[in-house]
């Protein structure tokens, strides 16, 4: 498979998971609970934190059935469905609406067309026991491990990427470049393979791809670090969602 089908196929399933029944775009709610009962709209019953990790719900009908979600569980009332959402240890309810405007009339993700020139030959270098500080779009701040920084040339400047490594392996960037806000979402993720043992990589800007808080506004995506904020345009993966009528 050549480089332009590859990317297509890539796009076509981002765009199949992204208006997936449960897909991001059904997100209705995030929905921070405390100890105490309280009602969440949308759903039955009351809702409430156990104190370790885990969401109760109780009255949920005419028996006054009681039930606890844990981790990756879901529940299922009616068409929503609901799971935990742990964020470093506050733990939230969201709610999952394939009904939800949004997901019904979500139709493509537009993109820029594949170009090989945007991949880039870089360098890692990890950074062992250093730590950045991640903001999230609600203002939520904590400390993460910084794998490493990705040294490259960006039209024609040297820049350097803060990356994360993902649980599965290889990197992760959040970036924010001279398109957003008017060509492109206001920042992006960027996927980027295990380098090799000298370091070198090479980062496809291509697969470049929206956060889940640009499908909805209930996601809590972090946003990209000081360093990785450029004047530069990069006219290169998706660019934004699109909604139908």
């Amino acid at each position: 498979m050549g480089f332009e089908d590859e990317w297509r196929a890539w796009h076509d399933a981002r765009e199949r998971y992204a208006g997936a029944e449960y897909g991001p775009a059904a997100l209705e709610s995030t929905n921070w609970l405390i100890t105490e009962p309280a009602a969440v709209e949308g759903v039955p019953g009351l809702w409430a934190l156990t104190g370790d990790g885990g969401i109760r719900g109780s009255d949920l009908g005419a028996s006054g059935s009681v039930i606890t979600l844990r981790g990756r569980e879901t529940l299922r009332l009616g068409r929503r469905e609901l799971r935990v959402f742990d964020r470093h240890g506050e733990v939230a309810l969201r709610v999952f609406n394939p009904r939800r405007p949004e997901r019904e009339r979500f139709s493509a993700i537009d993109a820029y067309p594949p170009r090989e020139g945007w991949r880039i030959a870089a360098a890692f270098e990890p950074t062992p026991g250093e730590t950045m500080t991640v903001t999230s779009i609600d203002g939520r701040s904590h400390d993460t491990d910084l794998a490493g920084r990705l040294r490259l040339t960006l039209d024609g400047v040297p820049v350097a990427l803060a990356a994360t490594r993902t649980p599965n392996g290889g990197l992760s960037v959040v970036f924010a470049d001279g398109t957003n806000g008017t060509e492109t979402y206001r920042f992006r993720f960027l996927p980027v393979e295990e380098p090799a043992s000298d370091g070198s990589v090479i980062i496809d800007f291509n697969r470049a791809y929206l956060p889940p808080c640009a499908f909805s506004d209930q996601y809590v995506c972090p946003q990209p670090p000081p360093g990785n904020r450029f004047s530069a345009p990069i006219r290169a993966g998706e660019r934004a969602v699109v909604l139908g009528r």
